[in-house]
């Protein structure tokens, strides 16, 4: 889910941005590359896990993308 946004942001993105890039901003850093974010939500639920209650824990499966393809 979280690489179908950053594809539609890639060829849409936020009004913030398209106005910053018009007003000339410049960051004061650089930016690095962008996070897996994919990878973060999993490790963030597999932390978690464990803290929930059973009845919640089926609800992390929302976020985490599965290796395995859908069939």
């Amino acid at each position: 889910m979280v690489g179908h946004m950053t594809d539609y942001w890639h060829h849409h993105p936020p009004v913030h941005v398209l106005v910053a890039g018009y007003l000339g901003y410049k960051p004061t850093q650089a930016e690095g590359p962008a996070p897996d974010l994919a990878a973060n939500m999993a490790a963030l639920a597999a932390d978690m896990r464990d803290e929930l209650p059973p009845h919640l824990r089926g609800a992390l499966d929302a976020f985490v993308v599965s290796a395995e393809p859908l069939q």
